[in-house]
């Protein structure tokens, strides 16, 4: 199967090494990203090859059946909702997919494009959502009606979606279990820490007063991520719910922590208790969910996970290995 899919995600690597599992199935993926958000853009040496200094170009595996094309940003570079992307209708033209996977909202100016380019070419689409917040707009309830397929990315999003032909839950990618694993060389001399953005949603006040001694060491590059996480016999994900914003994944974070055999204590907020209590699949034995907005809640939940931390760790390994690794996500 020829498989596209669009994504301003696509430009980092986490997702090309979950779509490089997809074609590992034996698949035709192309990838369609913008060559720069931000200060992300795709690395070359991962392909073997050198980036030409201007967009468009592309960069093809010399393993498996995966290219991504990278494309000049047109208008609103760093906003989901308004950038455009600049020959997106003349790769997908010359790819022919088989199947059109838009990781976009349904708000989002490129979802509707490529949902419209779709349905004049007679390819079937689905669309990835992550969205738990917000109540569809009238445009988006008329374009979910030309979506063969909804990827929905937690039940509250699977809730405001629901009037979509099909619906499966998934995550938008797995996590990496070849990257992010316990690396033997590094002793596990943090008893608790986070890693993340250090902001007020992310609980972190929360945590400081909980367990004054927590970590909290600078934003470090995924590519350094596994070591960060090898120091840790306890991470915390405290997320907070707000008016404006709720976790929509597990986190990440939470789930890297668990594959690299972190014992893992995380909020009950936004999906995070859909996806490590038991919605998605069987409940994980490596992660404690406790209540948002509650120091001491949270602080006996570190107390639980240091007195179980190397048993919770390998617990949390194999539970995403199962559940939640690239491998097992890309079959599904």
């Amino acid at each position: 199967m020829r498989i596209a899919s669009v994504s301003h995600s696509h430009v980092h690597q986490r997702q090309h090494n979950f779509f490089r599992h997809v074609a590992r199935l034996g698949h035709d993926v192309l990838l369609i990203a913008p060559a720069t958000w931000g200060d992300l853009r795709p690395l070359p040496h991962d392909y073997g090859s050198q980036v030409p200094p201007v967009p468009p170009y592309r960069l093809k595996s010399t393993t498996e059946p995966f290219t991504l094309a990278a494309l000049p940003v047109v208008q609103a570079e760093g906003d989901m909702y308004r950038f455009e992307l600049q020959g997106v209708e003349r790769e997908l033209h010359e790819f022919e997919p088989d199947v059109l996977y838009v990781q976009q909202e349904l708000e989002c100016l490129i979802t509707h494009r490529c949902v419209n380019l779709a349905k004049r070419n007679g390819w079937p689409v689905a669309v990835f959502v992550w969205e738990n917040l917000r109540p569809l707009g009238t445009e988006a309830e008329a374009l979910l009606n030309h979506v063969d397929l909804l990827v929905a990315g937690n039940d509250a999003a699977g809730r405001i979606h629901a009037g979509s032909r099909q619906m499966v839950y998934l995550p938008q990618i797995g996590v990496d279990t070849a990257h992010f694993w316990r690396r033997p060389e590094v002793e596990r001399d943090i008893d608790v820490g986070f890693i993340g953005r250090a902001v007020p949603e992310k609980g972190i006040e929360y945590l400081r007063e909980a367990w004054p001694t927590a970590k909290i060491p600078p934003w470090r590059p995924w590519r350094e991520l596994p070591w960060a996480y090898s120091h840790l016999k306890v991470l915390v994900n405290y997320s907070l719910d707000t008016p404006f914003w709720r976790e929509q994944a597990m986190s990440y974070a939470a789930a890297e922590g668990l594959s690299s055999e972190c014992a893992v204590v995380v909020s009950d907020g936004g999906a995070i208790p859909w996806w490590l209590g038991g919605g998605f699949c069987e409940p994980c034995p490596g992660a404690i969910v406790v209540p948002q907005h509650n120091a001491a809640a949270l602080r006996a939940g570190i107390g639980q996970a240091l007195e179980r931390w190397n048993e919770m760790g390998k617990q949390g390994r194999r539970w995403v290995e199962d559940n939640l690794s690239n491998g097992v996500i890309a079959q599904r």
